[in-house]
């Protein structure tokens, strides 16, 4: 009785020797070192390696401009200047990532707006651009209208989703 609860569940398998009949039935041999084969070349009749040999493919990571390394993250913020005026009033953003802020104009005419020690200028159909820092939560930035434009604009770091 004591041989069947030796061989029941939760014992250890006993370890197995090898033995010829494993080469018979087919049990594949490890891989040669690189350049220990008789070929003397890179493996293959043809010159290329056999699949699965050779050095494993790094990940974009490893690599520079790998994935991440492309541009920073950011949001968009756009303010647009109709009837001398910017809209809107206030934009939420998430905190700590940097602001790609535009200004537009949506009547034709020419908006101009300070923000951070930076001028924003839309004419027509061209609108400004400019990359700003991100904030903490709470922080914001204030958007002035300049060149016969009145008004301002809130740029405000909020760390709840939403408009």
């Amino acid at each position: 009785m004591s041989a069947l609860a030796a061989g029941g569940c939760g014992g250890e398998e006993p370890p197995r020797a090898s033995a010829p009949a494993d080469a018979e039935r087919g049990a594949p041999e490890p891989p040669a070192p690189p350049g220990a084969g008789g070929t003397g070349g890179t493996g293959g009749e043809d010159g290329r390696a056999p699949p699965g040999e050779g050095p494993p493919p790094r990940g974009t990571e490893d690599q520079p401009g790998g994935a991440g390394d492309e541009e920073p993250i950011r949001t968009e913020a756009v303010l647009r200047g109709r009837d001398g005026r910017l809209a809107p009033r206030l934009v939420r953003v998430p905190p700590f990532i940097s602001v790609r802020l535009e200004l537009r104009s949506a009547d034709g005419r020419t908006y101009a707006a300070r923000v951070a020690g930076r001028t924003l200028r839309a004419t027509g159909s061209r609108p400004d651009a400019v990359t700003l820092e991100g904030l903490p939560t709470g922080d914001r930035y204030v958007v002035r209208a300049t060149g016969g434009a009145s008004g301002r604009s809130v740029v405000e770091a909020v760390a709840e989703p939403g408009p």
